[in-house]
């Protein structure tokens, strides 16, 4: 797991960023592995530009 602490504000109530690796297809180019990023709650691709708010789309 990789998180990041610096915080994009001087905001204290801002959450640190906190990406995720997941062990499933991307289903725009078929990457074996996704990303979630956390507390956006957007999945991506670390292959192509794919990124949505749900696992499977």
């Amino acid at each position: 797991m990789s998180q990041t602490t610096d915080r994009p504000t001087e905001n204290p109530d801002t959450a640190p960023e906190v990406v995720l690796c997941i062990d499933a297809d991307c289903p725009s180019c078929g990457w074996p592995e996704r990303t979630l990023t956390v507390p956006q709650k957007v999945f991506g691709c670390p292959q192509c530009t794919h990124t949505s708010t749900e696992r499977g789309a």
